[in-house]
């Protein structure tokens, strides 16, 4: 079953972090685009927007931007939270301890498959190390990149600008979906999100359905793949008929709705 919103590359001008090598913290001009690393410079059209507004402003103010990591297809997430959990069930050893595998573990924090902004298409990972905005001390480099990214609409992950924080480098842009961020959290308005771009944990007719009423403003509340009488009457509701019509429709898994209730104005 398809999904309602479509992943497409980001601009051609937004520089990854890997030169052809492989390598990171190579000259620019060696730099590959974020576009030709495939579905990992993918993303949804009005972050792909936002994202080159903010390497603009960025370049702009004498920065140098660079993408680690933007979309993450399902499949890898599943992988890294693996290597996430391994590192948990292991006592967290260091990364420069003995028993730490780096075949196997992964000493970073790892959103569960489909619970990731990446999994959506709408969040990034920056170079902070490679930011150098002349003129501002290294300890204040990513105060600036704050002051640029949240005028454009990009949250970062954290709460307070401190370089040495774990994911001080992750940036959001929930665009349409920030209401169902406000209203239910981060990990639900990434679920919806990469629900509906075909990269969630959950891909039933059932949870397309809930993650579009979801992102419609209804008040269905979490996103499970079930439907009861919540989700019917939200979809008789988003849809203008009968509650007993929107369950034949949901019955019959019409996938006719879901252009209709994407043309919900996002709430």
């Amino acid at each position: 079953m398809s999904a309602p919103i479509p992943l497409a590359a980001v601009d051609s001008s937004i520089a990854s972090s890997y030169s052809k090598a492989g390598k990171t913290g190579g000259p620019r001009q060696e730099l590959v685009s974020l576009s030709k690393l495939g579905k990992a410079g993918f993303a949804v059209a009005e972050m792909a927007a936002a994202l080159k507004m903010l390497s603009d402003a960025v370049l702009e103010a004498g920065g140098d931007f660079r993408v680690t990591e933007c979309h993450r297809d399902v499949g890898v997430q599943k992988a890294a939270r693996a290597k996430y959990d391994n590192w948990v069930k292991a006592g967290k050893p260091h990364p420069t301890s003995p028993s730490f595998d780096s075949k196997t573990m992964k000493a970073a924090f790892v959103a569960a498959p489909g619970r990731s902004g990446h999994n959506a298409g709408r969040s990034i990972d920056v170079h902070l190390g490679a930011l150098k905005f002349p003129g501002v001390p290294a300890d204040k480099q990513l105060d600036k990149l704050w002051e640029i990214a949240r005028p454009l609409g990009w949250e970062p992950i954290i709460k307070n600008a401190n370089e040495g924080a774990s994911e001080a480098w992750h940036f959001d842009y929930w665009g349409e979906l920030k209401g169902v961020k406000d209203r239910l959290g981060y990990e639900q308005a990434a679920r919806v999100g990469a629900i509906l771009v075909g990269h969630g944990d959950l891909s039933s007719y059932e949870a397309v359905v809930q993650a579009l009423l979801s992102r419609g403003g209804f008040a269905l509340g979490p996103v499970d793949g079930i439907v009861g009488p919540r989700t019917i009457a939200c979809a008789a509701s988003a849809l203008g008929c009968t509650d007993v019509k929107a369950k034949a429709k949901l019955a019959a898994k019409d996938v006719s709705i879901y252009a209709t209730l994407l043309a919900l104005p996002a709430k």
